[in-house]
């Protein structure tokens, strides 16, 4: 519109404090859906706790100048009684699936018909025995060992989220998939004890196998009611150092030993294998990748 030969000058739009409005609208709308899901409430804490920290490594290198090493050949390490073989390290993927003629180490837990990899039946005790005594919940296995032919039936009902057989670590007993009551897959994590395993599970040598942060190097979305025992102290340094098992495993280098608290751990190949010559005991499992994880408490 022309005045006096002018052109009117419009106002300008109060953008700031409409942005604020809009900001402080959508807070208010997520803190009311963050109140109504509380996996999502879990989430964003667990989040926003980690926020700096990313993917870390918390071995320290130590040169094996300052170690005193002897060889050992695999078949003298299975006549010592320090020395215990398990396959609880063991990278199980597409890329590096189980071999034909592969055979679970599998017991039966307790008296029950479910079957798990010997090395982490005592540790899920532990671990149900700790949901069980603070939220007053029984912790329940819904899937555990699976042969081949039940893995391929798996895949053919659940083609997206199952992987294929022998790529799957189910048929090596080392995964649990887990719940309470009425809450299974992913409602896991809408329950206090579902976010208890997913918080400490580590502390008794589990990790969540899929963590929401690994889907890059895993391929994998998140399940939080997936468990995979790795053992003490691998799955304290995978978890807290927001790690994979395929984001820790690349990180050791062969031949190298890493200390993690009073632990020792390398990974080492060949048909001789450097451990200290002093140690009070050792954990040594194939790591499906053609060398070994040698893990010694001196």
């Amino acid at each position: 519109m022309m005045s006096n030969g002018k052109r009117t000058k419009r106002r300008p739009l109060p953008f700031l404090p409409i942005l604020i409005v809009l900001f402080a609208l959508a807070a208010v709308a997520a803190a009311g859906l963050l109140t109504l899901r509380p996996d999502w409430r879990y989430l964003a804490a667990d989040a926003m706790s980690h926020i700096t920290v990313g993917s870390q490594s918390l071995l320290e290198p130590v040169s094996t100048d300052s170690l005193a090493l002897e060889e050992y050949s695999p078949e003298e390490l299975q006549a010592d009684g320090r020395v215990t073989f398990d396959q609880s390290m063991m990278l199980i993927n597409e890329t590096y699936p189980l071999t034909a003629h592969f055979q679970a180490e599998t017991v039966p837990f307790g008296d029950s018909e479910v079957l798990m990899n010997r090395c982490l039946t005592d540790a899920y005790s532990q671990l149900s025995q700790a949901v069980e005594a603070q939220f007053g919940q029984s912790l329940y296995v819904k899937s555990a060992y699976r042969t081949s032919e039940e893995q391929a039936e798996e895949t053919q009902e659940n083609a997206e989220n199952a992987a294929q057989p022998n790529a799957s670590e189910h048929q090596a007993g080392l995964a649990l998939d887990v719940y309470v009551p009425y809450f299974a897959g992913r409602s896991f994590l809408k329950t206090e004890a579902g976010q208890y395993v997913n918080s400490n599970c580590w502390q008794y040598g589990f990790i969540i196998r899929y963590p929401y942060y690994g889907e890059a190097s895993t391929g994998i979305h998140y399940e939080p009611w997936h468990l995979r025992y790795v053992g003490t102290p691998h799955a304290q340094v995978i978890s807290l150092g927001r790690m994979t098992l395929e984001t820790y495993l690349e990180q050791l280098e062969s031949g190298q030993f890493y200390q993690y608290d009073r632990y020792l751990i390398s990974r080492q190949s060949g048909e001789a294998l450097l451990l200290p010559a002093e140690f009070r005991s050792a954990v040594l499992s194939p790591d499906n990748q053609g060398g070994w994880i040698i893990t010694v408490s001196p």
